[in-house]
């Protein structure tokens, strides 16, 4: 890739990366956005924006939004938006780009989400590689750290405006890249991040420290999803109080895998007598389960579904509700800030976990890609073994059989 121009003579406030992988339904909405973008960022002095895009129907590019206007500065054929290559790529020119120079740097990422499954769903690829049409969590670690190996730069925050990727197993898998990671537990609507303020807010206050925008992404969103229909121009009104977003502090995700460890080494070898206090505490904490929401993940969220099983064993179980307070004053200090609309009736506080209602979850047989929890390359799971409480506990052996007899077939 090549520098636009002469570019700016002096380091700017913020450069905002952003990887719009819309080769798939959402391109429809490409146009809109790209269009408020370069509405709403009046001041291209302070701040700068590089946007990678590819689309479903028209050739991938890369274009940056300065002072110089809207100009693309590298076009593809095709590209695989799913690829941690591509990415790389990308965030490595965004990075070393003499006119995108800056004192903040924020990577924004959006498409599809579905938890520790993935993101990025490039479904424009050739049938041959429809078997990486995600991008795989381990993946988005492997594509940003390339770049910044590369470039020996840094990253202040890391947006992923994509469904259900406010969970422990990617901002853990994210430790090391930045300060802070804005994601959101739940679906993220249409209309995605609150843009308009996002922009229009820097360019208004260019010199916003990196914790202050991230929490300001937070009530802007809260702004947006909150405002009473039609006062607006949102794209789905009708989805709109049904949201969340938080700011986790990607530098406290060591304790709290820590944490998790400490808690699977007090719940194994397995305690029968725990099995419906764990089972009532992780649903009591999983939004999905009650609301439906898309209806294809199981992720309670933490504080809730610990503070819950803490709370009902700590006389039968005081060392395991001691695991459970550790895991929650962890989790406490990971949460930075965050929003969740009323209704999701205080469930949802900022950070999930995975947790498998059957082994037709955990296995993903629904999935044809068939990508188990225990094999997708997850840090998490490496480092906490939470894979084997899940095993344990939630692997419905009595319908299934036992785990590990399975796995000798």
């Amino acid at each position: 890739m090549s520098s636009v121009g002469a570019g700016a003579s002096d380091v700017r406030d913020w450069t905002i990366a952003m990887y719009w992988a819309s080769d798939n339904n959402l391109d429809e909405y490409t146009d809109y956005f790209v269009q408020m973008w370069i509405d709403q960022l009046t001041n291209r002095d302070d701040i700068a924006m590089c946007v990678f895009i590819d689309r479903l129907y028209l050739p991938a590019n890369v274009s940056t939004l300065t002072e110089d206007g809207w100009q693309e500065v590298q076009s593809y054929d095709e590209v695989n938006s799913s690829s941690p290559e591509t990415l790389a790529s990308f965030l490595e020119y965004a990075l070393t780009e003499p006119s995108l120079a800056s004192e903040n740097f924020m990577l924004m990422v959006q498409d599809h989400g579905n938890g520790y499954l993935g993101l990025c769903s490039d479904e424009g690829l050739p049938d041959s590689d429809l078997a990486k049409v995600w991008m795989s969590i381990d993946d988005l670690g492997v594509g940003v750290r390339k770049a910044l190996d590369a470039t020996d730069k840094s990253i202040d925050i890391i947006s992923l405006d994509c469904c259900t990727l406010g969970t422990v197993e990617i901002a853990y898998e994210l430790r090391g890249t930045a300060s802070y990671l804005v994601a959101s537990e739940l679906g993220v609507p249409f209309d995605g991040q609150n843009y308009m303020a996002l922009l229009s807010g820097l360019s208004e206050n260019p010199d916003i420290a990196p914790l202050d925008l991230a929490c300001k992404m937070v009530d802007d969103y809260e702004a947006w999803y909150s405002a009473p229909l039609h006062t607006l121009p949102a794209l789905y009104p009708y989805m709109q109080d049904f949201a969340s977003l938080s700011v986790i502090d990607l530098g406290a995700m060591d304790e709290l895998a820590d944490a998790f460890t400490a808690f699977k080494e007090a719940v194994i070898p397995k305690d029968n007598s725990l099995g419906k206090y764990m089972k009532t505490a992780a649903v009591s904490a999983d939004v999905s389960l009650w609301m439906n929401n898309m209806g294809t993940w199981f992720y309670p969220d933490i504080l809730v579904m610990f503070s819950t099983l803490g709370d009902s064993i700590r006389e039968s179980h005081p060392e395991v509700a001691s695991a459970c307070d550790r895991v929650v004053d962890a989790a406490d200090v990971a949460i930075l800030y965050d929003w969740a609309s009323w209704r999701m009736r205080g469930l949802v506080t900022g950070l999930s976990v995975f947790v498998s209602p059957s082994i037709g979850i955990f296995e993903v047989y629904w999935d044809l890609s068939e990508r188990a929890y225990d094999s997708v390359g997850l840090d998490f799971v490496e480092q906490t073994g939470w894979d084997l409480v899940l095993k344990e506990y939630f692997y419905t052996v009595k319908q299934y059989g036992d785990p590990v007899a399975m796995a000798s077939r």
